[in-house]
């Protein structure tokens, strides 16, 4: 993988710079092709049908959760459902809507693209474990939305004490 090019005359913060790196890594890898070549489909139907067997849903909360118009995802679902890979079903205190389903075929689809995409790249597998550590408890912290890698535990609520393990009051 090649770094991003960028303008030598704008410097980045180490949170951009930090940024731009996991973008590279997660966005820029050849992951996609990968599944979209596995499964003879876009990357973007690979992603319908990976949502659709995570959580069947209605065409309306498909499409708000792909960020794609209700007419797009109409056509996504048709030739998903073409190629037998899911189905549509009553909705069950709906009769106007339908659920999309996947099939056993669409199943069996999306969990493949699930261990080709979960597969770490391999800049990823060569840091040494130690680095690799001290990434992890970053990666942590910024999913439990704790910055503060000082703390004990490095933010990650399970090596945390518990009294710093309450949850946030709510809003």
């Amino acid at each position: 993988m090649s770094p991003t090019k960028r303008y030598p005359t704008q410097p980045l913060s180490p949170a951009d710079e930090a940024w731009e790196i996991m973008r590279e890594l997660v966005l820029d890898n050849e992951r996609r092709r990968e599944v979209s070549d596995a499964l003879g489909m876009s990357f973007a139907r690979a992603k319908a049908l990976r949502r659709i067997y995570k959580a069947p849903s209605t065409m309306g909360e498909l499409a708000t959760f792909l960020g794609i118009d209700a007419p797009y995802m109409t056509i996504v679902v048709d030739d998903l459902e073409r190629q037998g890979l899911v189905e549509r079903k009553p909705h069950p205190t709906d009769r106007r809507a339908k659920i999309v389903e996947t099939t056993a075929r669409g199943k069996e689809a999306a969990q493949r693209a699930r261990v080709i995409l979960n597969r770490p790249p391999a800049e990823l597998t060569a840091l040494p474990e130690d680095e690799l550590a001290v990434l992890l408890r970053g990666l942590r912290a910024l999913r439990s939305g704790s910055a503060s890698l000082n703390e004990p535990g490095g933010g990650d609520p399970v090596t945390r004490p518990a009294e710093s393990r309450t949850p946030p009051p709510k809003r």
